[in-house]
């Protein structure tokens, strides 16, 4: 078990609100998430701009509330930073606040104090919700299939680029680093409204740690089908399978959901809705009575995610 995973465990053992994407407020019907970025573990400056490091910190927690059912509404930032850094601190704000106010989110305060490094923590809160309406991780049920969005990937793939050097066809190579320092943000919170969704949870670690705690929580196994839809493009750049599936499972910080429902959902892709928010849904695979996540031939215990301790991935 990660550094990571053990710190959580001891708090969702002895609080009650803490095991999904966001904790529920019952007394202001809130959904509440909080996330970190923080100098040379998330981001250098070396790589990332002031504007991808705004990007970052605001989409990881859109994410989170948007895949609890909730509308993201009021945030709290928290800044720290050494003082020969105040300008590029202050563009990382401004570009902070042009994101809030794309996406409709308020900034209702925070705090400022110095450091040795960049440290940017963002509190998120939902508009009021109604707890019929908040979509769990343990509540997958038997005979669900498994959905997520198209695309997955890219990110990891940007990192060892970037970081590896790893060489990669141009347009891939554009499309990854895109993705890995300026992740898509996609907007779906009211369309899942809409949907009969039994669970769901944000992919920030990796698809494959994302889908254990599915597992875990909703005490069903989970079995995988079919990956090569994720992403066709680099389904066919890669061509070995095994090669292809333990990217697509370990690839980090794609910030889009992972859920299940009992409804056929891919007929949603053509939906103007779903089409003008680039937004094109995959089945991955279905719920089964039992434990933990399998696919034919592959020993997913072999598969290693990002590990924020070591920040570092495993090479391809």
């Amino acid at each position: 078990m990660l550094n990571e995973e053990k710190i959580i465990g001891y708090f969702t053992k002895n609080y009650k609100k803490i095991g999904d994407d966001c904790a529920y407020l019952s007394r202001t019907k809130q959904l509440i998430s909080t996330d970190t970025l923080v100098e040379n573990t998330h981001f250098d400056l070396k790589c990332f701009t002031p504007k991808n490091i705004a990007h970052r910190l605001f989409t990881s927690n859109y994410s989170d509330i948007q895949s609890s059912g909730g509308k993201p509404k009021f945030a709290l930032l928290n800044v720290s930073f050494p003082n020969k850094n105040f300008n590029l601190v202050n563009q990382i704000i401004k570009n902070f606040h042009k994101y809030c106010l794309k996406y409709g989110v308020e900034i209702v305060g925070g705090d400022t104090t110095s450091s040795d490094k960049i440290i940017l923590s963002m509190t998120i809160l939902s508009d009021v919700i109604g707890r019929d309406k908040i979509i769990n991780r343990s509540k997958a049920r038997i005979n669900d299939k498994i959905y997520t969005f198209s695309g997955i990937g890219y990110s990891k793939l940007g990192y060892l680029n970037i970081y590896h050097k790893l060489k990669l066809p141009k347009s891939i190579s554009s499309n990854s680093k895109k993705q890995f320092l300026n992740p898509k943000i996609y907007k779906y919170f009211d369309l899942f409204n809409k949907l009969n969704l039994s669970s769901c949870m944000d992919i920030s670690d990796s698809l494959l740690s994302t889908l254990r705690s599915i597992s875990s929580q909703s005490n069903k196994k989970i079995v995988l089908t079919d990956l090569s839809n994720i992403n066709k493009k680099l389904n066919v750049f890669f061509k070995n399978e095994q090669l292809y599936n333990s990217l697509i499972l370990s690839s980090g910080e794609e910030f889009v959901p992972v859920f299940t429902s009992p409804l056929n959902l891919l007929k949603l892709n053509n939906k103007k809705s779903f089409k003008t928010r680039g937004i094109k849904l995959t089945c991955i695979g279905r719920i089964e009575k039992g434990k933990g996540v399998h696919l034919k031939n592959t020993n997913l215990n072999k598969i290693k995610i990002f590990d924020h301790f070591k920040n570092n991935y495993s090479v391809l």
